[in-house]
């Protein structure tokens, strides 16, 4: 059998299926409060180990894959991915079997984040891709993630809703889909190996470590704003913007619709936006995310909901910017045997993001919704301010004198 015509997309499609995987469970946690009687201390913990089983598998995978290969970890991942959908099927025997799955599919998507990102971009290039454009590797590896992280808690809802066999069916849907994409991914060509050398200076590839010094000064300040900005749109805005009454779940459910959409529309841009020269790129993403917390802030202050969805709007885009931004970084930046490493280490960081609900929530305890906004805002420019110092620091050697 020969390979696939454009042998990057299984591999980006296994990130599609691992991102179902990971976020299916997302749409059944209301049916299992219903029907099993779970506490929301309990579910919350579920969400919870995900993280548990994720940052490891961040960390590690890549640099294992930087040894390995990205094949092997991948198919790892997705094979690690189904066996926690039938953990997860386990639900009717209790809870146990969930921070089972949940954990599972915490460390199958940090693995193939990790590994199947650099997979992508690896074979969105020659010899294996002979048509993309520079930064291809990277858009595409962040859109077919986004695509699983939406199409995994939307299908499932949907067959928890109107399917029978709402425990179970979900998850078999998911475990049906991997199936013929690992038969697809066994055939698939690697990238890289334990022996393959390191990349020559001469052909424009960093100067040993200055990849994880512009990705310590660079990338790593604007990371966490990935998914801070995500979720400030479609979780913090609903909380703190004043005037909704009755209608704040409505609200709120535009606000994840808005938040998300323009988070995926965005990203085909974010290489347009992109050049060799300087981090225009996350700086443009970082200008757009400290528009859009201007903006939620306005909406505070005027009690003008409107706004507040506009907010997501803008930060949905800021969110999708930098994550295609910092990954077109990466993939420049780092040599092949260490763009596994940095790549999990930045999805780590922009995981962090997902604490800002968290964080706001608890300090708006005893501060104010406008002075919680007003200090993001500082944080964002500070943030901003350091990738602009940095900004034509450590590039790749080729670009020093451009």
């Amino acid at each position: 059998m020969s390979r696939p015509a454009r042998p990057w997309f299984p591999a980006a499609l296994s990130l599609t299926m691992v991102g179902w995987g990971a976020n299916q469970f997302v749409s059944l946690l209301v049916y299992y409060r219903q029907h099993h009687g779970f506490s929301e201390v309990l579910v919350t913990s579920m969400l919870g180990i995900y993280v548990a089983g994720l940052v490891p598998a961040l960390l590690l995978g890549g640099r294992y894959s930087d040894r390995t290969g990205r094949k092997r970890v991948t198919i790892f991942a997705v094979s690690l991915s189904m066996v926690a959908s039938v953990a997860m099927m386990g639900a009717v025997f209790g809870a146990a079997p969930l921070f089972i799955g949940r954990l599972l599919a915490g460390t199958a998507t940090g693995l193939a984040m990790a590994a199947a990102t650099s997979w992508v971009k690896e074979l969105s290039q020659a010899p294996w891709d002979l048509k993309s454009v520079p930064g291809a590797g990277a858009r595409r590896a962040s859109l077919m993630t986004a695509a699983g992280f939406w199409l995994g808690p939307v299908t499932g809802g949907l067959l928890a809703a109107w399917a029978p066999a709402p425990e179970v069916l979900p998850y078999a849907v998911h475990i049906l889909l991997c199936v013929p994409l690992l038969a697809v991914l066994a055939r698939m060509p690697e990238t890289t190996t334990a022996h393959q050398p390191r990349t020559s200076l001469a052909s424009g590839a960093p100067h040993p470590g200055e990849g994880r010094k512009r990705f310590r000064l660079v990338v790593a300040p604007a990371a966490p704003w990935v998914f801070a900005a995500g979720t400030t749109g479609f979780a913090v805005i609903p909380a703190v913007v004043p005037g909704l009454g009755e209608g704040r779940l409505a609200y709120a459910t535009a606000a994840v619709a808005i938040t998300l959409g323009c988070s995926v529309l965005i990203q085909p841009l974010a290489r347009r936006v992109d050049t060799v020269r300087n981090a225009r790129s996350l700086l443009t993403g970082l200008c757009v995310v400290l528009l859009g917390l201007c903006l939620v802030l306005l909406a505070i202050l005027t009690a003008v909901p409107a706004l507040g969805l506009a907010a997501s709007a803008v930060l949905g885009c800021g969110s999708g910017l930098l994550m295609v931004g910092g990954l077109l970084e990466i993939q420049r930046a780092a040599g092949a045997h260490e763009l596994g490493a940095l790549t999990g280490f930045f999805y780590t960081l922009a995981y962090a993001g997902f604490l800002a609900p968290t964080i706001v929530a608890f300090l708006a305890q005893w501060i104010g919704g406008a002075w919680i906004l007003a200090g993001m805002v500082l944080l964002c420019a500070a943030s901003l301010a350091t990738v602009a110092l940095n900004s034509r620091k450590h590039l790749p050697h080729a670009l020093e004198r451009v």
